[in-house]
């Protein structure tokens, strides 16, 4: 069985990871990592995705958080955030940050990639919040303002409708919808993307030196 791995990461009792699986054609939320209790999800250590990449077939990993840097950049913008800010309405530009002002989670996120790079296919970076905003139909937008704020159970019933239609995901199982958790199924879900409908990306481009891991994509259709 081959696995997309989607991983929201932050400090180390605020990282959520999520396995996707294809079989027979269709894709599928599984209950490993941070859903092995899906109605009380739980945050994952580093190590525990190290593991998972080491005894599976992993055949992309999407990671939010940056993975490349340039010493052009100085202030950590680089050219893909400007265009993913201008791509994005005023009031959301700061959802796109300096990776400076970001400190230890570019460094937890780059020091992953390299532990699982020798056991993993293709390793990209995303924003989910992006490509939850540009995902979502015209009157649901709002939700991508307010969704790390609230409690994503009251609109629990149109997500799970909207992971299903939108992207055909298939699940299976009842499960907690936290921003942790959606995060991370916008990120595996870029990475299935990402081998299977390409077409269904933005890449943003960069035209710095950059060292480290990507491409840099975002969910645009």
């Amino acid at each position: 069985m081959f696995y997309y791995l989607g991983i929201d990461i932050a400090g180390y009792k605020n990282t959520w990871a999520v396995v996707l699986s294809l079989e027979k054609k269709e894709i599928y939320l599984k209950t490993i990592l941070s859903l092995k209790n899906p109605l009380k999800p739980n945050s994952v250590s580093l190590k525990d995705i190290v593991n998972f990449c080491q005894n599976n077939k992993v055949l992309a990993v999407a990671i939010d958080a940056p993975l490349s840097f340039s010493i052009e950049s100085e202030k950590g913008i680089r050219n893909s955030d400007k265009v993913l800010r201008d791509l994005l309405p005023s009031e959301a530009k700061t959802w796109v940050v300096s990776y400076n002002a970001l400190m230890a989670i570019p460094i937890r996120a780059y020091l992953l990639a390299q532990t699982i790079a020798p056991y993993c296919g293709t390793i990209i970076e995303t924003h989910p919040r992006a490509s939850f905003y540009f995902s979502l139909p015209n009157n649901k937008k709002t939700l991508a303002f307010i969704y790390k704020k609230v409690n994503l159970n009251k609109e629990k019933k149109f997500l799970i409708n909207w992971l299903e239609s939108k992207f055909d995901l298939c699940l299976s199982f009842d499960f907690k919808v936290t921003e942790g958790i959606l995060d991370a199924i916008l990120c595996g879900v870029t990475g299935y993307f990402y081998h299977r409908y390409p077409e269904k990306l933005l890449f943003l481009p960069e035209k710095s030196n950059l060292k480290g891991f990507g491409p840099f994509v975002v969910i645009y259709f």
